[in-house]
């Protein structure tokens, strides 16, 4: 009895070692288990800038240009600018083609004071003004169609300003530029290093819209000027991009 009672302990205590022995060989097979954001590591970034330019010639010009007239009283200076006025656009409306268009600008009736003798001022007279807005889908009519004008009775050019019917195509090709220009500039440096771009992080874009310089005519100009050469120049577009990239 004695010797079957010692067996029998004997072999739980050889199962409970080998359970054991198993647990310990299995707990450092695992290791201790890792979460994944510990896993994760930050990535190298590089920050450069890129300048896109696309130029182009206007398509589009706004004209600014009316009558002044002056009058003892401020009917006779009004019925004069009415009838002067009344002249130009009639010429104007017969050159304008269905793509054109103009409207009233400015109109307005102020008296004139001299203060040369008495400084006190001394009603002389009424001046009235009135403006038309002109805009032309063909640029290479702007100096026929101030001719015109002129000739029919216009005495002020006010300014003339170039532009273009569609400046975002202009701005897309020069955002592909800049972000062309940014890579480039990215890789270069990337290069030195043994490196090469693994991804992009984030993209700051702002764009400039930069119309030629509005000319403007004075009185005398518009009233002496036996033509009227108008070159409408070049219009730039600028945009400018900050680019993070991965590496």
């Amino acid at each position: 009895m004695k010797l079957k009672r010692f067996t029998r302990l004997l072999i739980l205590s050889l199962l409970l070692v080998g359970f054991l022995f198993l647990s310990i060989s299995t707990f450092k097979t695992q290791g201790p288990i890792v979460s994944a954001t510990e896993e994760q590591t930050a990535s190298n970034r590089i920050t450069v800038s890129g300048v896109g330019t696309v130029k182009a010639k206007a398509d589009t010009v706004e004209i600014i240009l009316g009558v002044t007239s002056d009058g003892k009283t401020a009917q006779e200076a009004q019925e004069a600018n009415s009838t002067a006025m009344n002249n130009v656009t009639r010429a104007l409306k017969n050159m304008l083609t269905p793509n054109d268009r103009w409207e009233t600008a400015y109109v307005s009736l102020y008296p004139q004071y001299d203060y040369s003798e008495t400084g006190r001022g001394t009603l002389i007279g009424f001046r009235a003004e009135n403006g038309i807005h002109i805009v032309l889908s063909q640029t290479a009519r702007a100096g026929e169609i101030i001719d015109a004008c002129v000739a029919a009775g216009a005495n002020t050019v006010s300014s003339i300003q170039f532009s273009l019917k569609d400046v975002e195509s202009l701005k897309l090709e020069a955002i592909k530029m800049a972000m062309q220009n940014a890579e480039s500039k990215a890789n270069a440096a990337l290069q030195v290093i043994g490196k090469s771009i693994t991804g992009v992080e984030s993209i700051n874009v702002s764009d400039s819209y930069y119309p030629p310089i509005p000319y403007s005519y004075t009185k005398m100009e518009a009233m002496g000027a036996p033509s009227t050469p108008v070159e409408p120049g070049l219009l730039e577009v600028i945009v400018n991009v900050t680019v993070t990239y991965t590496f």
